[in-house]
């Protein structure tokens, strides 16, 4: 019984020899779980020197009183002003106004942006292989184009004397505009000459991205749709749009922070001068910042677009949260 015992391995012997091997599991494991996270430590470094270093400087200045005068000459007296600064700016009415310019004139955009991004991509998915060729080659050659050249296109397009869209409307049967000055009113020059304006530097990356999306969508389920009696709006509706929901939401957000700065198609288009009803808050930054050279108001107004920017940032996060639950 001795020797039969004796060559028995027994569990403690067993659990001596699982010990290391379980460790060293566990200490891989634990590594593991960490690399993700030593992975983005580069990235992580790179962007607080590039983003976080300046928002920080930006804070600072708007707690200062910096203005031209007190940067180039008399720096000595530079101080520091508490929340005058932003007292200052949010007690002005035509930062309000410029803010609410900027809000409808966005909402404007990316509303008729996205819808006219969609109904292209739809039309690029059912024409033949050549067209479709043709029809990309010249949105990239659209997009390549800078919106400042953008912005002097639209100026000649839209101009009251010998402008093409006045003379369109002429032949088309509308007498009075042949000399119609669209910029004469704000409220027309703003949400019309320049929502087109902005709308047509956008349409390009819409359109190919959402027509880049719509191929990924299942043919057998666009298939079976049709088969069970859906209209191809509903099926449009009720496939496609789940589908290619990520970059729409995608698209949507950043298509709103690109059209809420908006700035280069307004200079352009009212010759480096805007009038008051022009000024978006992108235009008023430029006039409080660089034109008036008062850097610390202009820094109150940037932290007010990154707050605002950043409201839609966290909806379109929650968003992308709920359809990666989802999936």
């Amino acid at each position: 019984m001795s020797v039969i015992d004796s060559d028995r391995p027994t569990a403690s012997a067993g659990r001596q020899d699982a010990s290391p091997k379980s460790g060293w599991l566990r200490r891989r494991g634990a590594s593991d779980s960490y690399m993700p996270y030593l992975l983005i430590v580069p990235a992580v470094v790179v962007m607080l020197g590039v983003i976080g270093y300046p928002i920080f400087k930006l804070i600072q200045l708007s707690f200062q009183n910096v203005n031209a005068y007190l940067y180039l000459a008399a720096p000595a007296l530079v101080r520091y002003i508490g929340f005058d600064g932003f007292t200052k700016v949010l007690s002005d009415q035509a930062f309000w106004q410029s803010v609410e310019r900027s809000v409808l004139l966005t909402v404007e955009v990316v509303v008729l942006s996205i819808g006219l991004g969609l109904a292209f991509a739809v039309l690029l998915n059912r024409v033949s292989n050549w067209a479709k060729v043709t029809v990309v080659t010249v949105l990239m050659f659209v997009w390549s184009i800078p919106a400042l050249v953008s912005g002097t296109v639209f100026s000649w397009l839209f101009n009251n004397t010998g402008g093409v869209v006045d003379y369109i409307c002429y032949e088309l049967g509308g007498k009075g505009m042949l000399d119609h000055n669209w910029f004469a009113d704000p409220t027309q020059g703003l949400y019309v000459v320049v929502a087109a304006c902005v709308v047509w530097g956008a349409l390009p990356f819409l359109v190919i991205g959402l027509n880049a999306a719509m191929t990924q969508v299942p043919k057998e389920l666009v298939e079976a749709s049709k088969i069970d009696g859906a209209s191809p709006w509903q099926s449009f509706r009720h496939v496609v749009i789940p589908v290619i929901r990520p970059f729409l939401l995608l698209s949507t957000a950043l298509s709103f922070i690109w059209d809420f700065q908006v700035f280069a198609q307004i200079w352009a288009l009212r010759q480096n001068s805007p009038e008051p009803g022009y000024q978006t808050i992108g235009v008023y930054l430029y006039a409080q910042g660089v034109a008036s050279s008062h850097y610390s108001r202009s820094a109150v107004v940037s932290i007010a677009m990154i707050v605002l920017m950043l409201g839609v940032l966290v909806f379109y996060i929650r968003q992308v949260i709920k359809i990666g639950e989802q999936d």
